[in-house]
């Protein structure tokens, strides 16, 4: 998991990401890859025993 927002800085803001799945997998797990079988997106509150209610809206992968 590679968490890209934390805290309450951005609550209440329309946030955008754009990450490089290929280079997010060779730095954490030291291999290269060419494809993904999967991807999620996550919202998690455990550790700080709180809730969220989260939106995400066109997710989508490129070679840019």
């Amino acid at each position: 998991m590679i968490a890209v927002d934390s805290g309450n800085n951005n609550v209440g803001k329309w946030i955008n990401h754009k990450r490089n799945v290929r280079e997010d997998f060779k730095k954490y797990f030291g291999r290269d890859i060419k494809t993904a079988d999967a991807v999620a997106v996550m919202t998690d509150t455990d550790n700080a025993g709180n809730s969220a209610l989260s939106y995400y809206g066109a997710i989508y992968f490129s070679s840019e």
